[in-house]
C-alpha cells in the first residue's frame, strides 16, 4: 500500500473533524482565539494533503487540476503578501486572519479532489456532505433552543462572534441539504425536516442580507434543478409543482421570518421599499473610509486583517477589504481568484444543465454540483455586504468549492467511461443510480 494511500483515512477523519469544527469557532478557542481548533486542523489537513498533489496533477481530469492549482496558487499569493504586510502593519498578528483564510483552500481542495478521483472516492466525498448537512442541522437546532452561547434576542450568533457569520453559514447549509434532498430515495421527510430547520436557524440569526442571499439561493438551486430536469424530460409533475409552489414558499419565508424575528422583517421590508436602513447607511460610511484608506496606501494597504481604527473589524466588502488591507496587488489577486471561481460555476452549470436525453453524467453529481455551486455562490455575494472573507467563514467557501470540483471531476470521470469513475458511483450511492440497457445494448448510466 503507498503512502498516499495509508494517509488517505487518517486524513479523511481529520477533514470531518475540521468539518465539524468550523461550526463552532467561538467555542473552540486557543488562548482566547476565535476558531484556533479549526486552523489547527486546517494547518494538520494541508500538511498531511501534501502527498495528495501529485495524486491531483495525475488522476484528476486537466481542467480540474489546473483550475485547483491557479485557485491554490493565487491563494498562496495573497498568503505572501499577507505575511510580508506584517512588517508594516499597527497590529502584525492580525494578519493572520487572512492567511489562515486561505489555509482552508490549501487544507481541502487539493485533498477532497484527489479523493473524489479514487475508486469509491465519490462515497468518501458523500460522507463529507453528510458532515456538513448534520452539523448545519444541530447548529441550527442549539440557535433555535437557544442553548448555551446561542441565546437569542433578536439577533443569534449561534457559536461564532456575529449573527452575520451564523447567517453566512446557514445560507451555505441550504442548497447541500436541498441537493440531497432531492436526490434521495429514502428519508425525504427527514431531510425535508432539515432543510426547515436550517431555515429557521438562519431566521433566528437575524441576518438581513444572508436571509435573503439564503432563500434566493434556494429558489436559484431549485430553478436549476428544475431545468436539469426538464431538458431531460424528467419529473415534469413535479417541475409544475415547484413552479406552483415556489412562491408560496417565498411567502412562507417572510411570515416565518416577521414571526420570529419581527425586528429583521422591519428593516428588510424598509430597505426592500427602497428606505434607508441603519445597516446600509453604516455599511457606506465603512466602504467610503476604507476607500480613502486604500487610496492613501494603493501599492500596499495598511496591512491585512487590520481594523478600521476602533469603528469595524473588517470593511463589509470583500474588494473594498482587500483594496484597503493589501492595496491595488491585493484587490488584483482576489479578482482574480472570484474569476476563476466564475469560471467553475459556470463550467459546472452550463454543462450539467444542457446535456440531452439521458445524460451520461450521474443524477447523484450532477445535482450535487448545482448545490455546491450554489453554495459558493451564496458565499460570494454574502461578502459584498458582510464577512469579507474573515476565517471564521472561510471555510464555508473553501469546503463547497473543494466538493463541487470534485464533482465535477467525477462528472468527467464518467463522461468519459473510466472504469474508477463508474465503480466510485456504485459503491457510493447504489440506490440512487441505476444502468439501462437501451436497444443498442449500450450502457448508459444516469
Amino acid at each position: 500500500m503507498s503512502s498516499d494511500r495509508a494517509a488517505s483515512p487518517l486524513l479523511q477523519v481529520f477533514l470531518l473533524l475540521l468539518i465539524a469544527s468550523i461550526w463552532f469557532p467561538g467555542a473552540t478557542r486557543i488562548a482566547g482565539t476565535d476558531g484556533s481548533l479549526s486552523f489547527l486542523l486546517a494547518l494538520f489537513c494541508a500538511a498531511i494533503s501534501l502527498g495528495s498533489y501529485r495524486e491531483l496533477a495525475k488522476r484528476v481530469h486537466h481542467t480540474e487540476a489546473t483550475l485547483a492549482a491557479a485557485l491554490l496558487t493565487t491563494a498562496g499569493l495573497i498568503i505572501i503578501l499577507s505575511l510580508l504586510s506584517m512588517l508594516y502593519a499597527d497590529n502584525p498578528m492580525r494578519a493572520m486572519r487572512a492567511v489562515f483564510a486561505q489555509i482552508f483552500g490549501f487544507a481541502t481542495i487539493p485533498a477532497i479532489v484527489a479523493i473524489s478521483a479514487r475508486p469509491n472516492g465519490a462515497a468518501v466525498v458523500d460522507r463529507f456532505v453528510t458532515a456538513m448537512i448534520v452539523m448545519s442541522v444541530v447548529t441550527a437546532c442549539i440557535v433555535i433552543a437557544g442553548l448555551g452561547g446561542a441565546r437569542f434576542a433578536d439577533r443569534a450568533a449561534g457559536y461564532f462572534k456575529h449573527a452575520n457569520q451564523l447567517g453566512i453559514a446557514m445560507s451555505a447549509g441550504l442548497p447541500i441539504v436541498a441537493a440531497r434532498l432531492v436526490i434521495a430515495r429514502k428519508h425525504r421527510i427527514l431531510l425535508f425536516g432539515c432543510l426547515i430547520v436550517v431555515l429557521l436557524g438562519l431566521v433566528k440569526s437575524g441576518s438581513k442580507t444572508n436571509f435573503v442571499v439564503g432563500v434566493t439561493g434556494l429558489g436559484l438551486f431549485f430553478a436549476l434543478y428544475a431545468i436539469y430536469s426538464a431538458v431531460r424530460k424528467q419529473r415534469p409533475l413535479a417541475i409544475i409543482a415547484g413552479a406552483v409552489t415556489a412562491p408560496l414558499v417565498l411567502q412562507a419565508a417572510l411570515f416565518i421570518l416577521q414571526s420570529l424575528n419581527p425586528r429583521a422583517y422591519r428593516l428588510l421590508t424598509t430597505q426592500l421599499s427602497g428606505g434607508e436602513a441603519p445597516s446600509v447607511i453604516s455599511r457606506a460610511r465603512l466602504w467610503s473610509i476604507s476607500i480613502d484608506l486604500g487610496l492613501a496606501h494603493p501599492f500596499r494597504g495598511v496591512g491585512a486583517g487590520q481594523p478600521i481604527g476602533d469603528i469595524a473589524p473588517h470593511s463589509h466588502n470583500l474588494f473594498i477589504e482587500y483594496f484597503r488591507t493589501l492595496g491595488v496587488p491585493g484587490v488584483a489577486l482576489i479578482v482574480v481568484m472570484v474569476l476563476l471561481v466564475l469560471i467553475c460555476l459556470i463550467g459546472a452549470i452550463v454543462p450539467t444543465l444542457i446535456g440531452q436525453g439521458r445524460s451520461t453524467y450521474a443524477t447523484n453529481a450532477n445535482v450535487m454540483a448545482l448545490g455546491a455551486s450554489v453554495c459558493v455562490w451564496n458565499y460570494l455575494v454574502a461578502n459584498q455586504m458582510s464577512d469579507s472573507f474573515g476565517p471564521s467563514t472561510a471555510a464555508f467557501f473553501w469546503i463547497p468549492l473543494a466538493l463541487l470540483i470534485a464533482y465535477r471531476n467525477v462528472q468527467q470521470s464518467i463522461a468519459a467511461g473510466t472504469d474508477e469513475g463508474k465503480q466510485a458511483f456504485d459503491e457510493a450511492n447504489p440506490h440512487a443510480f441505476r444502468t439501462l440497457r437501451p436497444r443498442g445494448g449500450q450502457k448508459l448510466w444516469i
